[in-house]
Protein backbone atom coordinates (compact mmCIF):
# COMPACT_ATOMS: atom_id res chain seq x y z
CA UNK A 1 0.00 0.00 0.00
CA UNK A 2 1.34 3.32 -1.11
CA UNK A 3 1.44 5.88 1.72
CA UNK A 4 1.15 9.74 0.56
CA UNK A 5 4.44 11.81 0.76
CA UNK A 6 3.44 14.11 3.22
CA UNK A 7 2.20 11.26 5.55
CA UNK A 8 5.80 10.80 6.52
CA UNK A 9 6.99 14.27 7.70
CA UNK A 10 6.41 13.61 11.21
CA UNK A 11 8.23 9.90 11.30
CA UNK A 12 12.04 9.69 12.55
CA UNK A 13 14.66 9.24 10.44
CA UNK A 14 15.00 6.21 11.75
CA UNK A 15 11.45 5.10 10.81
CA UNK A 16 11.58 5.86 7.36
CA UNK A 17 14.87 3.64 6.65
CA UNK A 18 13.25 0.82 8.62
CA UNK A 19 9.87 1.22 6.65
CA UNK A 20 12.29 1.60 3.35
CA UNK A 21 14.05 -1.55 4.20
CA UNK A 22 10.58 -3.57 4.24
CA UNK A 23 9.40 -2.52 0.91
CA UNK A 24 8.16 0.97 1.05
CA UNK A 25 9.66 3.36 -1.83
CA UNK A 26 7.64 6.12 -0.26
CA UNK A 27 9.95 6.18 3.11
CA UNK A 28 13.28 6.27 0.75
CA UNK A 29 12.30 9.13 -1.20
CA UNK A 30 11.09 10.84 2.02
CA UNK A 31 14.18 10.03 3.55
CA UNK A 32 16.03 11.49 0.51
CA UNK A 33 14.18 14.68 0.48
CA UNK A 34 15.20 14.95 4.10
CA UNK A 35 18.49 14.14 4.29
CA UNK A 36 20.34 15.28 0.85
CA UNK A 37 20.52 18.76 1.24
CA UNK A 38 22.22 18.82 4.44
CA UNK A 39 24.85 15.56 3.15
CA UNK A 40 25.39 18.23 0.22
CA UNK A 41 26.20 20.89 2.19
CA UNK A 42 28.81 19.41 4.18
CA UNK A 43 30.30 17.91 1.48
CA UNK A 44 30.46 21.27 0.05
CA UNK A 45 31.91 22.76 2.73
CA UNK A 46 34.70 20.13 3.11
CA UNK A 47 35.54 19.96 -0.64
CA UNK A 48 34.79 22.85 -2.00
CA UNK A 49 33.64 21.73 -5.29
CA UNK A 50 30.12 21.22 -5.84
CA UNK A 51 30.37 18.45 -8.72
CA UNK A 52 32.64 16.28 -6.78
CA UNK A 53 30.28 16.72 -3.36
CA UNK A 54 27.07 16.17 -5.46
CA UNK A 55 29.00 12.35 -6.56
CA UNK A 56 29.92 12.01 -2.41
CA UNK A 57 26.18 12.98 -1.14
CA UNK A 58 25.15 9.93 -4.16
CA UNK A 59 27.48 7.53 -2.73
CA UNK A 60 26.74 8.08 0.54
CA UNK A 61 23.04 7.66 -0.24
CA UNK A 62 23.50 4.81 -1.42
CA UNK A 63 25.65 3.29 1.45
CA UNK A 64 22.59 4.16 2.94
CA UNK A 65 20.44 1.63 1.22
CA UNK A 66 22.44 -0.91 1.17
CA UNK A 67 22.63 -0.52 5.20
CA UNK A 68 19.17 -0.47 5.52
CA UNK A 69 18.13 -4.40 5.81
CA UNK A 70 20.73 -4.51 8.17
CA UNK A 71 19.94 -1.33 10.45
CA UNK A 72 20.12 -2.18 14.05
CA UNK A 73 17.91 0.46 15.83
CA UNK A 74 18.90 2.45 18.96
CA UNK A 75 22.34 2.15 17.82
CA UNK A 76 22.99 5.11 16.18
CA UNK A 77 21.19 8.20 14.12
CA UNK A 78 20.63 7.80 10.89
CA UNK A 79 22.06 11.18 10.42
CA UNK A 80 24.87 10.71 12.46
CA UNK A 81 25.61 8.12 10.61
CA UNK A 82 25.44 9.50 7.39
CA UNK A 83 27.48 11.99 8.01
CA UNK A 84 30.10 9.75 9.33
CA UNK A 85 30.16 8.01 5.78
CA UNK A 86 30.30 12.09 3.96
CA UNK A 87 32.97 12.89 6.36
CA UNK A 88 35.26 9.83 5.18
CA UNK A 89 33.92 9.82 1.45
CA UNK A 90 35.30 13.92 1.50
CA UNK A 91 38.61 12.58 3.35
CA UNK A 92 39.09 10.33 1.08
CA UNK A 93 38.38 12.69 -1.60
CA UNK A 94 41.11 14.85 -0.14
CA UNK A 95 43.25 12.54 0.00
CA UNK A 96 43.22 11.10 -3.31
CA UNK A 97 43.54 14.74 -4.46
CA UNK A 98 47.09 15.32 -2.67
CA UNK A 99 48.35 12.36 -3.84
CA UNK A 100 47.52 13.11 -7.51
CA UNK A 101 49.50 16.92 -6.82
CA UNK A 102 52.45 14.80 -5.68
CA UNK A 103 52.24 12.84 -8.22
CA UNK A 104 52.38 15.62 -10.52
CA UNK A 105 54.96 17.31 -8.70
CA UNK A 106 56.91 14.24 -9.16
CA UNK A 107 56.46 13.58 -12.65
CA UNK A 108 57.52 17.57 -13.68
CA UNK A 109 60.66 18.08 -15.97
CA UNK A 110 63.64 18.75 -14.18
CA UNK A 111 64.64 22.79 -15.40
CA UNK A 112 68.04 23.37 -16.67
CA UNK A 113 69.41 26.54 -15.11
CA UNK A 114 71.06 28.94 -17.66
CA UNK A 115 72.86 30.81 -14.37
CA UNK A 116 76.94 29.69 -14.66
CA UNK A 117 77.93 27.37 -12.30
Amino acid sequence: MEMPFDAFSEVSDEALLVLYANGEPAAGRALTTRLTPRVLSVASRMLSDRAEAEDVAQEAMLRLWKVARDWRQGEAKVSTWLYRVVCNLCTDRLRGRKRRAATALDDAPEVADAAPG
